[in-house]
Protein backbone atom coordinates (compact mmCIF):
# COMPACT_ATOMS: atom_id res chain seq x y z
CA UNK A 1 0.00 0.00 0.00
CA UNK A 2 1.79 3.09 -1.25
CA UNK A 3 -0.86 5.73 -0.74
CA UNK A 4 -3.86 5.93 1.52
CA UNK A 5 -7.07 7.11 -0.10
CA UNK A 6 -8.48 10.01 1.87
CA UNK A 7 -11.52 12.19 1.25
CA UNK A 8 -9.71 15.53 1.54
CA UNK A 9 -7.31 14.87 -1.33
CA UNK A 10 -10.23 14.35 -3.68
CA UNK A 11 -11.84 17.64 -2.78
CA UNK A 12 -9.18 19.86 -4.31
CA UNK A 13 -9.81 18.66 -7.88
CA UNK A 14 -13.19 20.39 -8.07
CA UNK A 15 -13.89 21.85 -11.51
CA UNK A 16 -15.78 25.11 -11.83
CA UNK A 17 -18.61 23.79 -13.97
CA UNK A 18 -21.72 24.85 -12.10
CA UNK A 19 -24.54 26.93 -13.50
CA UNK A 20 -28.06 27.80 -12.44
CA UNK A 21 -31.04 29.62 -13.85
CA UNK A 22 -31.51 33.19 -12.84
CA UNK A 23 -34.69 34.47 -11.28
CA UNK A 24 -36.51 37.78 -11.49
CA UNK A 25 -34.67 39.09 -8.44
CA UNK A 26 -32.96 42.43 -8.65
CA UNK A 27 -29.21 42.56 -8.99
CA UNK A 28 -26.91 44.16 -6.46
CA UNK A 29 -23.60 45.92 -7.05
CA UNK A 30 -20.27 45.47 -5.32
CA UNK A 31 -16.82 46.96 -5.73
CA UNK A 32 -13.37 45.39 -5.63
CA UNK A 33 -10.48 47.72 -4.84
CA UNK A 34 -7.22 45.93 -5.43
CA UNK A 35 -3.47 46.14 -5.56
CA UNK A 36 -1.13 43.81 -7.40
CA UNK A 37 2.63 43.30 -7.31
CA UNK A 38 5.16 41.04 -9.06
CA UNK A 39 3.16 41.35 -12.27
CA UNK A 40 3.99 43.25 -15.49
CA UNK A 41 0.65 42.81 -17.26
CA UNK A 42 -1.69 45.67 -18.01
CA UNK A 43 -4.95 43.99 -16.92
CA UNK A 44 -6.31 41.60 -14.32
CA UNK A 45 -9.34 39.36 -14.89
CA UNK A 46 -12.14 38.09 -12.67
CA UNK A 47 -14.51 35.30 -13.69
CA UNK A 48 -17.75 33.65 -12.59
CA UNK A 49 -20.42 31.34 -13.99
CA UNK A 50 -24.14 31.96 -14.03
CA UNK A 51 -27.20 30.77 -15.97
CA UNK A 52 -25.12 28.27 -17.98
CA UNK A 53 -22.84 31.07 -19.18
CA UNK A 54 -19.26 32.12 -18.51
CA UNK A 55 -18.57 35.69 -17.51
CA UNK A 56 -15.26 37.55 -17.51
CA UNK A 57 -14.56 41.12 -16.45
CA UNK A 58 -11.25 42.92 -16.81
CA UNK A 59 -9.70 45.89 -15.06
CA UNK A 60 -6.73 47.97 -16.10
CA UNK A 61 -3.80 48.09 -13.74
CA UNK A 62 -2.59 51.61 -13.06
CA UNK A 63 0.45 52.01 -10.81
CA UNK A 64 -0.19 48.63 -9.28
CA UNK A 65 -3.87 49.29 -8.54
CA UNK A 66 -7.15 48.17 -10.13
CA UNK A 67 -10.91 48.53 -9.56
CA UNK A 68 -13.84 46.27 -10.46
CA UNK A 69 -17.47 47.42 -10.31
CA UNK A 70 -19.58 44.27 -10.62
CA UNK A 71 -23.18 43.08 -10.29
CA UNK A 72 -24.75 39.83 -9.17
CA UNK A 73 -28.16 38.29 -8.50
CA UNK A 74 -27.04 36.67 -5.24
CA UNK A 75 -23.76 35.91 -3.45
CA UNK A 76 -21.60 33.94 -5.87
CA UNK A 77 -18.14 32.47 -6.32
CA UNK A 78 -15.53 34.39 -8.34
CA UNK A 79 -11.87 33.88 -9.17
CA UNK A 80 -8.94 35.88 -10.51
CA UNK A 81 -6.59 35.04 -13.38
CA UNK A 82 -3.80 36.99 -15.01
CA UNK A 83 -4.88 35.77 -18.46
CA UNK A 84 -8.14 36.41 -20.30
CA UNK A 85 -9.24 32.76 -20.18
CA UNK A 86 -12.00 31.51 -17.91
CA UNK A 87 -10.72 27.95 -18.38
CA UNK A 88 -7.26 28.82 -17.10
CA UNK A 89 -6.29 27.34 -13.76
CA UNK A 90 -8.47 29.25 -11.26
CA UNK A 91 -6.45 31.17 -8.70
CA UNK A 92 -7.71 32.73 -5.50
CA UNK A 93 -11.36 31.76 -5.35
CA UNK A 94 -13.56 34.08 -3.29
CA UNK A 95 -17.20 34.83 -2.54
CA UNK A 96 -18.76 38.21 -3.11
CA UNK A 97 -22.03 39.73 -1.95
CA UNK A 98 -23.14 43.36 -1.78
CA UNK A 99 -20.24 44.49 0.40
CA UNK A 100 -16.99 46.15 -0.78
CA UNK A 101 -13.92 43.97 -1.21
CA UNK A 102 -10.23 44.78 -0.88
CA UNK A 103 -7.80 42.49 -2.72
CA UNK A 104 -4.03 42.39 -2.39
CA UNK A 105 -2.73 40.20 -5.21
CA UNK A 106 0.69 38.76 -5.92
CA UNK A 107 0.83 38.47 -9.70
CA UNK A 108 3.20 35.52 -9.90
CA UNK A 109 1.42 33.69 -7.09
CA UNK A 110 -2.28 34.50 -6.94
CA UNK A 111 -2.81 31.43 -4.80
CA UNK A 112 -1.02 33.16 -1.92
CA UNK A 113 -2.71 36.52 -2.36
CA UNK A 114 -5.18 37.92 0.16
CA UNK A 115 -8.68 39.34 0.05
CA UNK A 116 -11.00 40.89 2.61
CA UNK A 117 -14.62 41.92 2.60
CA UNK A 118 -18.13 40.55 2.88
CA UNK A 119 -19.83 38.21 5.31
CA UNK A 120 -19.97 35.40 2.74
CA UNK A 121 -16.25 35.71 2.08
CA UNK A 122 -15.62 35.54 5.82
CA UNK A 123 -17.61 32.31 5.92
CA UNK A 124 -15.54 30.95 3.06
CA UNK A 125 -12.24 31.90 4.74
CA UNK A 126 -13.38 30.19 7.95
CA UNK A 127 -14.17 27.05 5.97
CA UNK A 128 -10.84 27.08 4.10
CA UNK A 129 -8.96 27.42 7.40
CA UNK A 130 -10.75 24.33 8.70
CA UNK A 131 -9.88 22.40 5.53
CA UNK A 132 -6.25 23.49 5.64
CA UNK A 133 -5.94 22.23 9.20
CA UNK A 134 -7.16 18.78 8.17
CA UNK A 135 -4.87 18.78 5.14
CA UNK A 136 -1.81 19.54 7.29
CA UNK A 137 -2.66 16.63 9.58
CA UNK A 138 -3.20 14.40 6.57
CA UNK A 139 0.11 15.34 4.99
CA UNK A 140 1.94 14.56 8.23
CA UNK A 141 0.25 11.15 8.42
CA UNK A 142 1.13 10.44 4.79
CA UNK A 143 4.78 11.33 5.37
CA UNK A 144 4.93 9.12 8.47
CA UNK A 145 3.25 6.29 6.55
CA UNK A 146 5.80 6.53 3.72
CA UNK A 147 8.67 6.33 6.22
CA UNK A 148 7.08 3.30 7.92
CA UNK A 149 6.64 1.64 4.52
CA UNK A 150 10.32 2.16 3.66
CA UNK A 151 11.31 0.62 6.99
CA UNK A 152 8.89 -2.27 6.60
CA UNK A 153 7.24 -1.28 9.88
CA UNK A 154 3.86 -2.97 9.42
CA UNK A 155 2.64 -2.17 12.93
CA UNK A 156 3.17 1.58 12.44
CA UNK A 157 1.54 1.41 8.99
CA UNK A 158 -1.57 -0.18 10.51
CA UNK A 159 -1.63 2.39 13.30
CA UNK A 160 -1.47 5.25 10.77
CA UNK A 161 -4.24 3.66 8.70
CA UNK A 162 -6.41 3.65 11.81
CA UNK A 163 -5.57 7.32 12.38
CA UNK A 164 -6.60 8.06 8.80
CA UNK A 165 -9.97 6.42 9.31
CA UNK A 166 -10.48 8.43 12.48
CA UNK A 167 -9.45 11.61 10.67
CA UNK A 168 -12.01 10.89 7.94
CA UNK A 169 -14.72 10.67 10.58
CA UNK A 170 -13.54 13.92 12.17
CA UNK A 171 -13.43 15.58 8.77
CA UNK A 172 -17.00 14.60 7.87
CA UNK A 173 -18.19 15.68 11.32
CA UNK A 174 -16.37 18.99 10.91
CA UNK A 175 -17.99 19.72 7.56
CA UNK A 176 -21.48 18.87 8.78
CA UNK A 177 -20.94 20.95 11.93
CA UNK A 178 -19.83 23.90 9.79
CA UNK A 179 -22.97 23.65 7.64
CA UNK A 180 -25.17 23.31 10.73
CA UNK A 181 -23.58 26.46 12.17
CA UNK A 182 -23.95 28.35 8.86
CA UNK A 183 -27.46 27.35 7.67
CA UNK A 184 -28.05 30.59 5.77
CA UNK A 185 -24.65 30.89 4.11
CA UNK A 186 -24.21 30.26 0.36
CA UNK A 187 -20.88 28.68 1.32
CA UNK A 188 -22.75 25.79 2.91
CA UNK A 189 -24.49 25.06 -0.39
CA UNK A 190 -21.18 25.35 -2.20
CA UNK A 191 -19.61 22.80 0.16
CA UNK A 192 -22.37 20.24 -0.40
CA UNK A 193 -22.24 20.75 -4.16
CA UNK A 194 -18.46 20.63 -4.59
CA UNK A 195 -16.62 19.11 -1.65
CA UNK A 196 -19.25 16.40 -1.10
CA UNK A 197 -18.85 15.33 -4.75
CA UNK A 198 -17.21 12.10 -3.71
CA UNK A 199 -18.58 8.59 -4.43
CA UNK A 200 -17.20 7.36 -1.09
CA UNK A 201 -19.43 9.68 0.93
CA UNK A 202 -22.69 7.95 1.98
CA UNK A 203 -25.91 9.43 0.68
CA UNK A 204 -27.13 9.69 4.29
CA UNK A 205 -24.35 12.21 5.02
CA UNK A 206 -25.35 14.30 2.01
CA UNK A 207 -29.01 14.30 2.98
CA UNK A 208 -28.13 15.16 6.57
CA UNK A 209 -26.01 18.10 5.40
CA UNK A 210 -28.85 19.38 3.21
CA UNK A 211 -31.29 19.09 6.12
CA UNK A 212 -29.30 21.77 7.99
CA UNK A 213 -29.90 24.38 5.26
CA UNK A 214 -32.31 27.16 6.19
CA UNK A 215 -35.45 27.37 4.06
CA UNK A 216 -34.65 31.01 3.25
CA UNK A 217 -31.80 30.00 0.88
CA UNK A 218 -33.23 26.79 -0.60
CA UNK A 219 -33.91 28.52 -3.93
CA UNK A 220 -30.40 29.92 -4.28
CA UNK A 221 -27.86 28.74 -6.82
CA UNK A 222 -25.65 26.39 -4.84
CA UNK A 223 -28.47 24.87 -2.79
CA UNK A 224 -30.36 24.02 -6.00
CA UNK A 225 -27.23 22.52 -7.50
CA UNK A 226 -26.44 20.60 -4.31
CA UNK A 227 -29.99 19.24 -4.12
CA UNK A 228 -29.82 18.10 -7.74
CA UNK A 229 -26.45 16.45 -7.13
CA UNK A 230 -27.87 14.51 -4.19
CA UNK A 231 -30.89 13.43 -6.24
CA UNK A 232 -28.64 12.39 -9.14
CA UNK A 233 -26.44 10.38 -6.78
CA UNK A 234 -29.46 8.60 -5.33
CA UNK A 235 -30.45 7.85 -8.94
CA UNK A 236 -27.43 5.55 -9.28
CA UNK A 237 -27.89 3.67 -5.99
CA UNK A 238 -29.65 0.42 -5.21
CA UNK A 239 -33.07 1.06 -3.71
CA UNK A 240 -33.62 4.40 -5.43
CA UNK A 241 -35.24 5.34 -8.72
CA UNK A 242 -32.65 5.40 -11.50
CA UNK A 243 -31.85 8.79 -12.98
CA UNK A 244 -33.29 9.10 -16.47
CA UNK A 245 -31.02 9.60 -19.49
CA UNK A 246 -31.12 9.63 -23.28
CA UNK A 247 -28.57 8.67 -25.94
CA UNK A 248 -28.58 7.65 -29.58
CA UNK A 249 -28.41 4.26 -31.23
CA UNK A 250 -25.91 3.66 -34.07
CA UNK A 251 -28.75 4.59 -36.44
CA UNK A 252 -29.30 7.92 -34.68
CA UNK A 253 -32.51 7.04 -32.82
CA UNK A 254 -32.80 8.66 -29.40
CA UNK A 255 -33.57 6.16 -26.63
CA UNK A 256 -34.33 7.05 -23.01
CA UNK A 257 -34.34 4.87 -19.92
CA UNK A 258 -37.91 6.05 -19.32
CA UNK A 259 -38.91 4.24 -22.52
CA UNK A 260 -38.53 0.98 -20.59
CA UNK A 261 -41.14 1.71 -17.93
CA UNK A 262 -43.02 -1.48 -17.13
CA UNK A 263 -40.06 -3.76 -17.86
CA UNK A 264 -37.09 -5.16 -16.05
CA UNK A 265 -34.07 -3.70 -17.82
CA UNK A 266 -30.36 -4.28 -17.41
CA UNK A 267 -28.33 -1.13 -18.06
CA UNK A 268 -25.10 -2.68 -19.33
CA UNK A 269 -21.95 -0.52 -19.59
CA UNK A 270 -19.38 -2.08 -21.90
CA UNK A 271 -17.08 -1.39 -24.88
CA UNK A 272 -15.82 -3.24 -27.94
CA UNK A 273 -12.21 -2.94 -26.77
CA UNK A 274 -12.95 -4.26 -23.25
CA UNK A 275 -11.88 -7.93 -23.13
CA UNK A 276 -13.65 -8.66 -19.79
CA UNK A 277 -16.84 -7.15 -21.29
CA UNK A 278 -16.61 -9.35 -24.36
CA UNK A 279 -16.05 -12.39 -22.13
CA UNK A 280 -19.11 -11.46 -20.06
CA UNK A 281 -21.37 -10.85 -23.08
CA UNK A 282 -22.34 -14.56 -23.54
CA UNK A 283 -23.76 -14.56 -19.99
CA UNK A 284 -25.86 -11.49 -20.76
CA UNK A 285 -27.00 -13.08 -24.04
CA UNK A 286 -28.13 -16.23 -22.21
CA UNK A 287 -30.07 -14.23 -19.62
CA UNK A 288 -31.65 -12.10 -22.34
CA UNK A 289 -32.78 -15.14 -24.35
CA UNK A 290 -34.23 -16.83 -21.25
CA UNK A 291 -36.24 -13.84 -20.05
CA UNK A 292 -36.83 -11.59 -23.07
CA UNK A 293 -40.42 -12.84 -23.38
CA UNK A 294 -41.07 -12.42 -19.67
CA UNK A 295 -40.71 -8.65 -19.31
CA UNK A 296 -36.91 -8.40 -19.33
CA UNK A 297 -34.55 -6.64 -21.73
CA UNK A 298 -31.09 -5.09 -21.90
CA UNK A 299 -29.95 -1.59 -22.82
CA UNK A 300 -26.30 -1.52 -23.80
CA UNK A 301 -24.33 1.68 -23.19
CA UNK A 302 -21.00 1.70 -24.96
CA UNK A 303 -17.90 3.47 -23.71
CA UNK A 304 -16.56 3.34 -27.28
CA UNK A 305 -15.32 6.27 -29.32
CA UNK A 306 -15.12 4.32 -32.60
CA UNK A 307 -18.56 3.70 -34.09
CA UNK A 308 -17.39 1.05 -36.56
CA UNK A 309 -15.73 -1.03 -33.83
CA UNK A 310 -18.79 -0.64 -31.61
CA UNK A 311 -21.24 -1.87 -34.27
CA UNK A 312 -18.93 -4.70 -35.29
CA UNK A 313 -18.74 -5.95 -31.69
CA UNK A 314 -22.54 -5.83 -31.36
CA UNK A 315 -22.87 -8.08 -34.39
CA UNK A 316 -20.00 -10.39 -33.50
CA UNK A 317 -21.32 -11.04 -29.98
CA UNK A 318 -24.95 -11.35 -31.14
CA UNK A 319 -26.16 -8.58 -28.81
CA UNK A 320 -29.70 -8.28 -30.19
CA UNK A 321 -31.00 -5.68 -27.76
CA UNK A 322 -30.86 -1.87 -28.10
CA UNK A 323 -27.52 -0.07 -27.84
CA UNK A 324 -26.71 3.60 -27.31
CA UNK A 325 -23.58 5.74 -27.01
CA UNK A 326 -22.36 9.29 -27.46
CA UNK A 327 -19.01 7.89 -28.68
CA UNK A 328 -17.04 9.88 -26.10
CA UNK A 329 -15.19 6.87 -24.70
CA UNK A 330 -14.64 7.23 -20.96
CA UNK A 331 -16.27 10.64 -21.27
CA UNK A 332 -19.66 9.05 -22.00
CA UNK A 333 -22.19 11.33 -20.30
CA UNK A 334 -24.34 8.50 -18.96
CA UNK A 335 -21.21 6.77 -17.70
CA UNK A 336 -20.20 9.94 -15.86
CA UNK A 337 -23.67 10.24 -14.33
CA UNK A 338 -23.44 6.70 -12.99
CA UNK A 339 -19.84 7.14 -11.88
CA UNK A 340 -18.53 4.42 -14.20
CA UNK A 341 -14.76 4.08 -13.82
CA UNK A 342 -14.48 0.43 -14.81
CA UNK A 343 -16.32 -1.96 -17.12
CA UNK A 344 -18.21 -4.23 -17.40
CA UNK A 345 -20.66 -2.62 -15.03
CA UNK A 346 -24.42 -3.00 -14.94
CA UNK A 347 -27.58 -1.95 -13.11
CA UNK A 348 -30.78 -3.99 -12.93
CA UNK A 349 -33.88 -1.77 -12.98
CA UNK A 350 -37.41 -2.87 -12.06
CA UNK A 351 -40.60 -1.93 -13.98
CA UNK A 352 -41.03 1.16 -11.78
CA UNK A 353 -37.50 2.40 -12.46
CA UNK A 354 -36.04 1.35 -9.10
CA UNK A 355 -32.48 0.01 -9.07
CA UNK A 356 -32.65 -3.55 -7.72
CA UNK A 357 -29.00 -4.57 -8.01
CA UNK A 358 -25.70 -3.72 -9.68
CA UNK A 359 -22.73 -5.59 -11.13
CA UNK A 360 -24.52 -8.90 -11.65
CA UNK A 361 -22.00 -11.05 -13.50
CA UNK A 362 -21.76 -14.67 -14.58
CA UNK A 363 -24.60 -16.79 -13.13
CA UNK A 364 -25.60 -14.02 -10.70
CA UNK A 365 -27.70 -12.24 -13.34
CA UNK A 366 -29.78 -15.32 -14.17
CA UNK A 367 -30.08 -16.15 -10.46
CA UNK A 368 -31.43 -12.66 -9.70
CA UNK A 369 -33.85 -12.73 -12.63
CA UNK A 370 -35.17 -16.13 -11.52
CA UNK A 371 -35.74 -14.63 -8.08
CA UNK A 372 -37.67 -11.54 -9.21
CA UNK A 373 -39.48 -12.76 -12.34
CA UNK A 374 -42.04 -15.33 -11.21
Amino acid sequence: MNKIIFFILLFFSTKLLWSQSTSSEKTFSFKIDGTIRNYNGKSIYVHHKWNEKDYTDSAKIVKGKFVFNLKSIEPNLYWFTTVNDINAQPNYLFFANNEPIKANLIGDSLLYSSLQGGLTQNDYVEYRMMINNFVQIQQKLQADYNIATQKGDVQTQQSIQNEYQNLNVQFMTGIKTYIKNHPKSPVSGYIIYTDFNNPNIPISDLEEALSFIDVSIKNTKFIKLATKRVEDKKGTMVGYKAVNFSQQTPEGKLISLSDYKGKFVLIDFWASWCRPCRMENPNVVNAFNLYKNRGFTVLGISMDSNKEAWVQAINQDNLTWSHVSDLKGWGNEVGKTFGVTGIPQNYLIDPNGIILAKNLRGPDLEKKLAEIIK
